[in-house]
């Protein structure tokens, strides 16, 4: 049997967090979608899981193993504080390097994260396959998921841009947005309406480990408030838009 290859994540901390008190490992701290992702594949696949190291990189505490105990706290991550952290990160991750043999990379990180790796490249051996994911949120969340299960489809920088939906009219709002920029919006508010995002009664849409109440994706498409139509009018919506709703 092939043994399974060593693979290295390296992942951008996330503004939500988990707000309880004292220390948690980074890895239940941040409680961004991605983090989700991440959980759910460390605890469907236990073996795998035992081949994969995670680091964190975070604005607060720099480059950091996933299993490291930090509290709670609020710090973004700006250009200058990029700058600042950039010689310590690459230091930690040449010394990640150095200490393992890893077959894969895969880095996550926003803009500004990325600008704290800056320079990696030349710590990278030639033998490791490495996979940078940028572009939108939704985007690098669904490659992190496809990386985790073997099954990453890299895209390349010239692939057409995908295609444009039908047009549909819904109570006089025009929707005519793409797949991607469904997904991509529904994280971004995700991060600030999860508790009315996930509640539903008996239709739901699935996103990752996450059950979304169909009224709500539709109101966040369209600026409706929820109140002014109904469950099956948000799931002809949804269907039009080539969206799975699925019955509890």
């Amino acid at each position: 049997m092939a043994q399974e290859p060593k693979r290295l994540l390296i992942l951008s901390c996330s503004q939500r967090k988990c707000s309880a008190p004292g220390h948690l490992p980074a890895i239940e701290r941040y409680d961004g979608p991605q983090f989700k992702v991440l959980r759910k594949f460390l605890h469907e696949h236990s073996e795998a899981a035992l081949n994969l190291s995670v680091y964190i990189l975070s604005a607060n505490f720099g480059l950091i193993p996933a299993t490291q105990s930090i509290p709670h706290y609020d710090y973004k991550m700006t250009v200058q504080r990029a700058h600042e952290l950039r010689p310590v990160v690459l230091n930690n991750f040449k010394s990640i390097l150095t200490d393992s043999f890893y077959n894969q990379l895969f880095i996550n990180l926003g803009q500004n994260y990325l600008s704290a790796l800056a320079g990696y490249e030349q710590f990278i051996p030639s033998y490791i396959k490495i996979i940078t994911s940028q572009g939108s949120l939704g985007r690098r969340q669904a490659e992190l998921h496809d990386w985790l299960h073997h099954n990453l489809q890299q895209q390349s920088s010239d692939q057409p841009a995908p295609p444009v939906l039908k047009p549909i009219r819904f109570r006089s709002v025009e929707i005519n947005i793409t797949l991607e920029q469904i997904l991509d919006l529904t994280y971004e508010r995700l991060i600030d309406d999860q508790d009315k995002a996930t509640s539903y009664q008996y239709w739901y849409v699935q996103l990752n480990d996450q059950r979304i109440s169909p009224k709500w994706l539709v109101s966040q498409l369209t600026g409706l408030p929820v109140s002014s139509f109904h469950t099956t009018d948000a799931r002809r919506v949804l269907q039009q838009l080539g969206i799975e709703v699925s019955h509890i």
